[in-house]
Order: C-alpha cells, then structure tokens, then sequence
C-alpha cells in the first residue's frame, strides 16, 4: 500500500466512517447491560400488570427474575440497575397510593426492604457466578491452546518429548523419539520401550541424582545422558525432565539428540588437535590473545618458554604472564594492532631460566564478520643466534676493516720507508762520491785532503749506522737478535753516550746536564745494547732540540727498578703521534723533504732492545714545541 495512502488514512472519508462504526459498537457493548436491564424490568412490570389479579400475593415475583436476568447478563452493575427500576415500579404502581413513589405503610416498606435485600443478594450471587464462568471459560481457553501448542510441538517432531512414569514405563512418545532410540511405535504400545532399560552404567548415577531433584522441586535441570537404542548402539542426549501435575509419579521429558552436535564437537577437536601439532612442530612461539588482552591459545614453543601449561597460561592477560616492565613495552604495539594494524618488532624476553633472548614478534589482528578486532595471533621467534652471528659478522668486518687499514698502512709506511732509505742512502753516498772522485782527478792540498778524509769518513759511519739498523729491524722481526750479558757501569755507559753526540750538541749550542744516583753501580747487560738505547734516546733529543736548547739526562733507582730519563726542550709530540712513537718505520713527518734525517727505526730498536732485558719504555710530551721525555724502566733482577 503506498505510502501516502497510510499518511492520508486519518482524513479519508471511509476511515472516519469506519471509526465511527467502531466507536458505536464501542458504545453499544457498553450500554448492552443497561439496556437489558432496563428491558428485563419493563417486561416484569408489563406482565405483572397484565397478570395482576393472579399474582397479587407475590407481587414481586416477576421483578426478581429480572433482576436475576440483569444480574446474569450484566454483572452487578446492571443488577443494582434492575433492582434500582423494580423498586421505583413497584412503590409507583402497586403499593398504596398507587401513582405515587410515597409509601404509605409500615408493611409495604417492610416488603420493600426485603425485596432489595433479595435482589442485591441474588445480583451478587449471580455477579460471582458470571466471574467465575468467565474466569473457567478462560482458564479453559489457555489451557486449549497450551494443549494445541503442546501437541503442535510434538506433532512437530523438533525435538523428542515422553510422558513416563517412574518405575521406567513410557507412556507416550512422539515420533523423534522413537526415531532417536530406535524403536517402532508396536514396540511402545507393547511397553518394550523403557527408559531406565536404555540407561548405560556408567549414567545411572547420574539419573539418579536427577530423579531425587526432580522428586524435590519438580523439575530437573537438563543435564548431558546416554540411552542405549534398539541395535545396541548408544545415542547422546540433552535430558530435562518435570512433574505432572496431580500425578507425582508421571513425568514428562524433553529429549534433545546431540549426536550431530558431538560429532561437530569432535571435528572441532580433531581440527584443534592437528592444528595444535602443527603449532607444535614449527620452531615459533605461536598464541591467540583476545580483545581484552587475555591467552586462548598457546602452543607447545610458548609453553616451554615460560615452563608454564597451557591450561595456566589459557585466560590469564598479557600483564601476568610477562611482567609489568615487559608489558609497559609491548603496549604500543599491543595497542595498534587492537586498533586493527599488523606489527612486527624486535625485543628481549626473557626465558624461564631468566636468561635473555633477542625475539622477532610479529601480531596479526582478526576481524569479526563486523569487521572490528577480536583478538590477535602471537608469532614470536627466537633470533638470538642470528643476532649473535650478525654482531660477529660486524666485529669480523670491523677487524677486516682494521687489518685493511693496518695493511694499507703498513704498504704506505714501507713505501714512505723505501723512499726515506733511498734517500738517507743517497745523500752520504752522493758525499762519498763526490770526493771520492776529487781525490782521484785532482791534486787537492793538505786541508782540502783532510776535509775530504773526513768527509768520508763521517758519512761512511752515517751509511754504517744506517745498515745496522736495517739488520737490527731484520733480526728482531727474525727474532735472532740475542744479549750478551756482562757487569756493565750504567755511569760510564751514559757518559760514553754523551761523548759520542757532544760535538753534534756543541755544533747546536745545546746543553747537556746529567744527574746520576750514586745508588747506581755495577749492574748486569749487554753493554753494547744499553749503550745503543741510550745513545737513540740522546741522538733523538740533540737531533729535534733547536739551537740553544737544554738536554736532560737522569739516572736513579725507584724500588725494585733502575730508571732512564732523557728529556729535551724540542719540538715535542704531537698527542694522536704518541702511541705509535715506538712503531717501525713511523715518523712524525715521512716525508722526503722533513727537516730531520733517520729511517724512524731507533725508537723502535729501543723499544724492542728494552724489552729484551724485561724492562719497558715510555715517551711523555705536553704537545707540539713543548719538549719531551722519554723514560727507560729496567727491574733489577733482570739487569
């Protein structure tokens, strides 16, 4: 019907008639009771008048059956009515003076009093009598229809239903039943059909508890049964059972076959059961968290790891299981993929045995048919060990980086020393040469002959110092350079030192002061090679102090050690130069036009030199042009 038919009902001509038919008929049942009254006493009074001669002694008796009648068909309303109009009529018509509502004698009144006093009882009565007709013809109207809806409901055969008495008999039984336990209807009728003969053992207990309730409060609560069918198989039902009434020992069931349900049950744990081997099988830590933040599933890797079953884990919430502090850490992510957002982050977790473990963690949010969260998959995996190899896969290659770099460092320094041996080498054999050749061509005077002798000279030592240090590198990384131990004068052994690079220090106007422990005697060495630290250490000092400078020298013992110190007020170390002063072939400038000669291999010689008779050797410089100090540490036990 269109819309705007329904909206327009109230102003249609045929609905207001319509509304008006109802409102009448409204109106009439209400005035029906009334009018029937009215009716019933108009058709007394008529007929008392008509029939006066015969009924005079009674007068009354006709307006009691009206009264009777309103009573009947109206209820008490309508008698009180009729009682009402037949009193009016009677004073009015019959009673002296007639015509008249005056009554004029103490008998009349008297017959009067008793007449309403008859009627009003007769209108209650009858009033009692129409309500409990009425109440009886609804009780009965109820009672068919829960009849009808009862018998509707086993006629239906949704469910099985039995009328039984206790002793076991079944009385009646609708056709699902009797399908359900495998009997025929001529096997019911025959009474073959009882219900405690289709109880299995093991449920008669059961059964029995469920009778004593029932007997108690009349009914039982549906509770799980087995009854065994005709075949001997068995059939799993839903049982509840009540009292009839009036009949204490006659009950009636409802049964429910929960047969498809069982074997829905049993995949569903079949399902789990393979699900939860497979869960088991894979190296991941797998769990089910709901909205709510609470395990419904674990699988054997999450069980191990917290030493915990599945059952105690199974409802607890995230919180207990893990920790306050882990738990404030996850709650970001446990937050985003509650908001419907799959994340994966890496973290520590700690195991049963408190031991830590790097985890990768993945959630993956499930979604109702609504499309709103219900809960996450938990996939955690153990990467601990790929951790491990990643971090000394990165020490690897920060040590292949190192050795690189210590090998390109090493090529530049042998370059850089290649380059500075040529030259070294070069420069005093250039020297040599040049002389050499004058001598040879020329006929030089004495003096130019000397200089010539010394010139040689000098720079053929320099070529000789230069060798000895090339072959001194050469046996220590050989390892066959070797001591000769004897008593040696660490005094005059200092001394000697000083003389052999005094004229190198009078030609620089540089000053030599020494200061030597008289504690210092006879100690035990190779001579040769002490002289040859020292002699480095005090080469090294006369060679980077400028002119004019000051050359200390100091020997003493300190406890158990004999102590060398040489300090001059040159041009200093650099701070980042100074772990790598002792190193072969390093020096501070390697270029090939630095201001001082040398192949950078005394230090390193000295080092090493020390070390073989166990003592150790240190350099100390506040920094560029500040001077420096190198200190020689020899235990007297060893010299």
């Amino acid at each position: 019907m269109p819309k705007h038919f329904l909206a327009n009902f109230g102003n249609n001509p045929l609905a207001s008639c319509i509304k008006g038919e109802a409102t009448l008929k409204g109106i009439r049942s209400l005035l029906a009771p009334y009018a029937v009254a009215l009716l019933a006493v108009g058709s007394g009074l008529l007929l008392t008048l008509l029939l006066q001669p015969l009924l005079k002694p009674t007068i009354f008796l006709l307006f009691f059956a009206a009264v009777a009648i309103s009573a009947w068909y109206g209820g008490i309303e309508a008698g009180l009515l009729a009682t009402t109009l037949s009193t009016l009529a009677v004073s009015y018509f019959f009673l002296e003076p007639v015509f008249s509502l005056m009554v004029g004698s103490l008998d009349s009144i008297r017959r009067l009093g008793l007449f309403v006093l008859v009627t009003t009882f007769i209108t209650l009565l009858n009033s009692e009598l129409r309500t409990a007709k009425q109440h009886l013809q609804t009780s009965l109207q109820k009672r068919q229809v829960s009849e009808a809806r009862f018998r509707r409901l086993v006629e239906s055969n949704i469910i099985g239903v039995i009328v039984a008495n206790m002793d076991g008999a079944i009385a009646e039984a609708n056709d699902v039943f009797l399908e359900m336990v495998g009997y025929s209807r001529e096997d019911l009728l025959a009474g073959r059909v009882r219900w405690r003969d289709m109880i299995p053992p093991e449920y008669i207990e059961a059964n029995n508890s469920a009778i004593t309730e029932l007997k108690t409060k009349g009914v039982c609560q549906p509770f799980e049964n087995q009854y065994i069918r005709k075949d001997n198989s068995r059939v799993p039902i839903l049982l509840g059972c009540a009292l009839l009434e009036n009949t204490p020992e006659d009950v009636i069931c409802f049964v429910l076959d929960l047969s498809q349900g069982k074997q829905v049950e049993a995949a569903l744990r079949q399902r789990e059961n393979e699900l939860r081997l497979i869960t088991n099988a894979v190296p991941v830590n797998i769990s089910y968290v709901d909205s709510k933040q609470h395990y419904r599933f674990n699988n054997k890797g999450y069980e191990d790891w917290f030493g915990l079953p599945a059952s105690e884990i199974s409802g607890k919430h995230i919180r207990e299981v893990l920790g306050e502090s882990v738990y404030q850490s996850i709650l970001p992510y446990v937050e985003t993929v509650l908001s419907g957002e799959q994340v994966t982050y890496e973290t520590q977790l700690s195991d049963k045995d408190g031991k830590n473990h790097y985890v990768n963690v993945t959630y993956v949010p499930q979604f109702s048919q609504q499309e709103k969260v219900e809960g996450f998959v938990v996939l955690s995996t153990d990467i601990t060990l790929h951790k491990l190899a990643e971090q000394e896969r990165e020490r690897l290659l920060e040590r292949e980086q190192a050795a690189r770099a210590d090998a390109e460092t090493a090529n530049r320094m042998k370059d850089e020393f290649l380059a500075t041996l040529s030259h070294e080498l070069r420069t005093p054999l250039n020297a040599i040469l040049g002389w050499s050749q004058l001598l040879r061509k020329r006929k030089l005077d004495e003096n130019l002959t000397g200089r010539a002798l010394e010139t040689i000279e000098r720079n053929s030592r320099s070529l000789t110092q230069l060798i000895e240090d090339v072959l001194d590198v050469s046996r220590i990384i050989r390892g066959t350079l070797h001591l000769s131990m004897e008593q040696v004068k660490l005094v005059t052994l200092i001394e000697a030192a000083i003389d052999t690079v005094y004229p190198a220090a009078q030609a620089k106007e540089i000053s030599i002061k020494c200061r030597f422990d008289p504690e210092v005697e006879v100690v035990v060495g190779d001579v040769n090679r002490l002289q040859q630290v020292v002699w480095n250490l005090l080469s090294n000092a006369v060679k980077f102090t400028p002119k004019g400078g000051r050359v200390d020298v100091q020997l003493e013992r300190i406890e158990s050690c004999v102590q060398i110190q040489v300090s001059d007020t040159g041009g200093g170390i650099a701070a980042e130069f100074l772990p790598h002063v002792f190193e072969r072939f390093r020096q501070a400038d390697s270029s090939t036009t630095r201001s001082h000669g040398g192949l950078g291999l005394g230090l390193a010689i000295v080092r090493h030199l020390v070390e073989l008779h166990g003592g150790t050797v240190c350099a100390k410089s506040p920094g560029i042009g500040q001077g420096a100090t190198f200190v020689v540490s020899l235990p007297m036990k060893t010299i």
